[in-house]
């Protein structure tokens, strides 16, 4: 069996300088070896039935085989591959790795590629040929250091194949030939090369010949400015930026602190950045800011770069003050505040609750009394402008393609005689009466027959641990009823949660009162892993996409969804770039009104991609471990279904099964149900699923981006690797499952198992006590 890898054929010739050295893949058991590929790919098709189906495919194609290469060698070879008609070009990417790393890699014959790598030392430009598909082609090439080849290509309509080869169709080289193979010198010449493939010209052999790194096509329209927009014709980053002074609301959440140190990284004459820090409990802003900095690995890049000077970087270019944008004057002293008002030239504020369903006090505090306040800081402020961070989903529930327009009084339906700023007041006299209505004798009493439990007797306890018990249960009932009320209040005016309900009361504030200062509200779509900053893979906390993923994980393999929806998902670092864009344009009084940081526009990846790409991560890490747990994930896969089909074969089904067996255990007086854990799963499974339908299964959003790549277009080229707004760049595949999937796994997962994070050493940079607040003073007389 280790003589059924691919061999390096033999033909004598000698090559000229320039020109590509094809080098032919094959071995004396070729034919076996494709047919095991096939076959394997059918193996691993996507559902149940379609695997049966090809199974029984595989087997009648195993039959008709040898008449059919009787008949002609490419006839036999097109009729090998109409079995993977219907298979997606994700799921033979995915595949063809898998099977080059675990069947041909092992049994490469090493005189081969040892022939192979010397001719490459020699200065040649290897290309490979070979009959297999360029989904197994592609890794060997990589694995080979071989820059390109030629291999049989599928055709593809939207991501799934037809069942048919493109041209030239790399056939098999016949019976005796591959029977007499055994050199391990695979170079054939050019001419050979072409009668074997049935080419007339040189051209059609180049035009064959594939990169081995990843290419994917995406249909990104040119950036046309519209009217709404203003007109910039060029735009510096480092040049406006530098010397500059800003200040930074949220830098303990995942984009802000993404968003600092790439401003750290990419602008190292910045002047100064300022950071709001809102002290807690028990922890001073400037010890938040330390700990950020001793313990997140956002700063790595930081340290490598300075090293044993990053304590002294930091303290020239950072000032933590103490504030929380949810008060008056962004809760600053009056000296702290009027100082930075005489020299920001930007506040950005990133910061937010993010809850989908918080206390409504939370949500109104932080999205829209902080839009209030930062609006009086600005317009007290000699010269700076604002950019504020909201989210594309304030659209609410509505289908179509979101314009950035910044409206007054939005709200989804388009209810005319809505008014945010009356909306705003009524929801504080509810929440008034709400906490009025807790004081009430009447409830006062309930909650104290609740906690004194059954019999109402208060013998057996003390005055004030009765007094503590109702104060706790008072506070939770508030809570939870302004959790409810909330959440109908937002569903009952179109939006799907009250996030995006606040979230959209705060922008109509900045719309109606900010119409004279220079503002720029930011609308990112679902934040997810970095692509390359601060480095590939970084994620933090529990975000959107992290609990459905780890779903699909799990044994729940059916998400209800509506397949063609997209899911517009953005890398973190995506939307730095684009908010190191706006702020420049903000900075240089050049900006929109309203930029939306998403990718469904440009490059869209649907429900039923993101779904199979998530289980094709998954099942690239379960085929690395070990255990019969590990190897039954391999074999059952994520797919999209219908909410009637999930609700009779899925979760809810589920639940009933073992609700039903826990309540007939009960009647049995069993003091424990057998099944008790399964149902709390099943449980919260399906209140998430439930939490997550609007993004999943509703509201069928497209949202422009155009404001951004309009400023990303007219940047310098020795900027734009930097800089640039590039959605089109990003190849989905590759970002699913070598980037997010494994990224959710080592920062999100552990947090929601209950496991702690990896370990990992504090930085010590010998900062004295109180370092940014002695750098504080003395930035006090530098800036304007």
């Amino acid at each position: 069996m280790s003589d059924i890898s691919p061999t390096l054929r033999t033909h004598q010739t000698r090559t000229v300088a320039g020109h590509p050295v094809y080098w032919r893949v094959e071995g004396s058991l070729l034919e076996l070896s494709a047919l095991r590929q096939v076959g394997f790919f059918t193996w691993n098709a996507q559902s149940f039935a379609e695997r049966w189906r090809r199974r029984a495919g595989m087997g009648l194609m195993t039959l008709l085989r040898p008449v059919a290469y009787l008949a002609g060698r490419t006839l036999a070879t097109r009729l090998l591959y109409t079995l993977l008609r219907g298979v997606t070009r994700d799921r033979l990417d995915l595949l063809g790795e898998e099977y080059f790393e675990y069947f041909l890699k092992p049994r490469l014959r090493k005189r081969a590629v040892e022939a192979l790598q010397h001719a490459q030392s020699e200065g040649h430009q290897i290309v490979l040929i070979g009959q297999s598909l360029d989904h197994v082609l592609r890794p060997l090439a990589r694995h080979l250091d071989v820059h390109s080849f030629v291999a049989n290509r599928m055709e593809f309509r939207d991501g799934v194949a037809t069942g048919r080869l493109l041209l030239p169709v790399i056939r098999p080289r016949g019976p005796f030939a591959w029977i007499a193979s055994g050199d391990v010198d695979g170079r054939v010449l050019e001419a050979a090369l072409l009668s074997q493939l049935g080419l007339q010209e040189r051209t059609q052999l180049a035009a064959a010949t594939q990169p081995t790194h990843r290419s994917f096509a995406v249909n990104a329209p040119a950036v046309v400015p519209f009217e709404t927009a203003p007109r910039v014709d060029k735009l510096s980053i480092r040049r406006t930026l530098a010397g500059k002074h800003i200040l930074l609301i949220g830098v303990t959440g995942f984009i802000g602190k993404v968003w600092m140190v790439d401003l750290l990284e990419q602008i190292p004459d910045i002047a100064k950045i300022t950071l709001l820090i809102r002290r807690n409990r028990t922890t001073t802003a400037q010890r938040r800011f330390e700990k950020i900095v001793e313990e997140s690995p956002t700063l790595d890049g930081l340290e490598k770069q300075y090293g044993t000077e990053l304590g002294d970087f930091l303290r020239k270019r950072i000032e933590v003050v103490e504030g929380d944008v949810s008060q008056p004057g962004l809760g600053l002293e009056e000296s702290v505040r009027l100082r930075l008002s005489r020299s920001l030239d930007l506040v950005v504020n990133s910061a937010g609750l993010t809850d989908f369903n918080p206390d409504l006090r939370d949500a109104i505090s932080s999205n829209v009394e902080s839009a209030e306040h930062l609006l009086d800081f600005i317009r007290a402020s000699d010269h700076a402008a604002l950019m504020h961070l909201s989210t594309c989903y304030v659209v609410g529930m509505r289908d179509g393609r979101v314009t950035e327009d910044l409206r007054e009084n939005y709200n989804p339906p388009n209810v005319e005689n809505f008014d945010a700023e009356r909306e705003i007041a009524s929801l504080r006299e509810m929440i008034q009466h709400i906490e009025e209505r807790s004081e009430s004798p009447e409830l006062t009493r309930a909650l104290r027959r609740q906690a004194l439990g059954r019999g109402a007797d208060d013998s057996g306890v003390t005055a004030g641990e009765l007094e503590g018990v109702l104060r706790r249960n008072r506070s939770r009932w508030v809570r939870n009823k302004l959790v409810r009320v909330g959440m109908r209040r937002a569903q009952h005016l179109g939006w799907p949660n009250t996030y995006t309900f606040t979230k959209s009361l705060g922008e109509s504030i900045l719309a109606r009162r900010g119409k004279d200062l220079p503002i720029a509200v930011v609308r990112p779509s679902i934040v997810e892993s970095s692509r390359q900053s601060p480095f590939s893979g970084w994620n933090e906390g529990i975000n959107t996409s992290g609990p459905l993923s780890y779903l699909l994980g799990t044994n729940f393999r059916q998400l209800p969804s509506n397949a063609k929806k997209c899911l517009d998902v953005i890398p973190v670092d995506m939307v730095c770039r684009g908010m190191t864009l706006i702020g420049a344009a903000l900075i240089e009084r050049k900006n929109a009104r309203m930029y939306q940081l998403a990718t469904s526009g440009i490059n869209p990846c649907d429900m039923g991609r993101s779904i199979e790409l998530t289980g094709l991560a998954h099942r690239k890490h379960y085929r690395t471990q070990q255990g019969i747990e590990h190897w039954l994930k391999v074999k059952f896969e994520t797919i999209p279904v219908s909410k009637q089909r999930y609700e009779r074969l899925s979760i809810p089904m589920q639940k009933a099964v073992v609700s039903g067996i826990n309540r007939f255990a009960e009647k049995l007086s069993m003091k424990k149900p057998p099944l008790a854990k399964a149902e709390r799963d099943l449980n919260r499974a399906e209140k998430l699923i439930e939490l997550y339908e609007p993004f999943i299964l509703h509201n069928e959003h497209v949202f422009e981006c155009e404001n951004a790549r309009l400023l990303s277009a007219v940047l310098p080229d020795d900027e734009r690797s930097a800089f640039a707004f590039e959605p089109e760049a990003i190849d989905w595949w590759d970002y699913w499952i070598n980037i997010h999937v494994p990224a959710l796994r080592r920062w999100c997962y552990p947090l929601m198992e209950g496991r702690p994070l990896e370990s990992r050493p504090p930085r010590d940079l010998g900062w004295g006590p109180e370092p940014f607040a002695a750098a504080a003073v003395a930035h006090s007389g530098e800036n304007r």
